[in-house]
């Protein structure tokens, strides 16, 4: 079964004006699936008979839970592996070599899902910190999925997504076993915070940041949504901080003021120095 033309023209348009995701003509495959479970839970037989409900004022069904569905949350411990050993190779020495006024690092998980990108800053931060004795760091993770928020503050993964990037070192040494389940220790917990954040929509007030991820999600956006997620990230972060994309992410198409640094593979960027006065 197919849904109608005018439930896939209702979501699709719907959806980038909240969250600015964009699908293709051809994605009606994809709203169908994705909405099908969302639509048994709520008593509709399918998805259209879901979307004439989410039509009337006042509706039963949340577009919280339509995004939520809809939204890819695809994401892993260490995922790329390059980007982490660059933030402790070069990126951590950079930040740390000045002598500030206060050592404490601001970092910034962006479109965090459940949390893995999170934990394992928060990982690698506290296998490191003996090397930078007196400095801190605080981890903010954003998203968009209240139901993304809500598992990252549990901190509970699966089997399968601990053998997806976990190391046995690590493994033992910051989790616990809670029934067939991991859990992160509370000692890691506590150096991430997890907000709601719509990335196109107006920011909360943030504190400058060191680092700023936003990995994996400029896929989803149309060009003119890219500059101006750019042109704010550009408010936020610290003229020596650094910005980390995606591997197959690009800022040097999308805006002039950062330049690529560091051998990355092309994933972390920093403000030119023109810019940063």
């Amino acid at each position: 079964m197919t849904i109608r033309p005018d439930t896939f023209a209702y979501i699709r348009d719907a959806l980038h004006r909240r969250t600015a995701i964009h699908l293709t003509e051809n994605k009606e495959y994809l709203v169908e699936t994705r909405l099908s479970m969302l639509a048994r839970r709520n008593g509709h037989r399918n998805v259209d008979a879901l979307v004439d409900q989410l039509r009337i004022p006042g509706s039963s069904v949340q577009w919280h839970e339509v995004v939520d569905a809809m939204t890819t949350n695809e994401t892993s411990f260490f995922r790329d592996v390059t980007p982490f050993d660059v933030l402790r190779d070069k990126v951590l020495p950079a930040l740390t070599g000045n002598t500030p006024t206060t050592k404490k690092l601001h970092v910034w998980s962006a479109a965090s899902a459940s949390g893995q990108e999170a934990y394992s800053i928060a990982m690698l931060w506290d296998e490191l910190r003996d090397q930078y004795p007196g400095w801190d760091l605080e981890i903010l993770a954003t998203d968009i999925s209240h139901n993304m928020l809500e598992r990252g503050r549990d901190g509970s993964y699966s089997e399968l997504e601990i053998l997806r990037g976990v190391s046995g070192r690590r493994l033992g040494r910051h989790f616990h076993r809670v029934g067939d389940r991991w859990q992160i220790n509370q000692d890691l917990k506590k150096h991430v915070d997890f907000q709601y954040l719509n990335l196109i929509h107006a920011w909360p007030t943030l504190p400058k940041m060191d680092m700023v991820f936003i990995r994996n999600v400029l896929v989803y956006f149309d060009h003119p949504t890219k500059c101006n997620l750019f042109a704010k990230v550009r408010k936020i972060l610290k003229p020596n901080g650094f910005l980390f994309l995606g591997g197959a992410e690009s800022a040097l198409t999308i805006d002039d003021q950062f330049e690529r640094v560091f051998d990355s593979g092309g994933s972390c960027y920093r403000l030119k120095s023109e810019y940063t006065t």
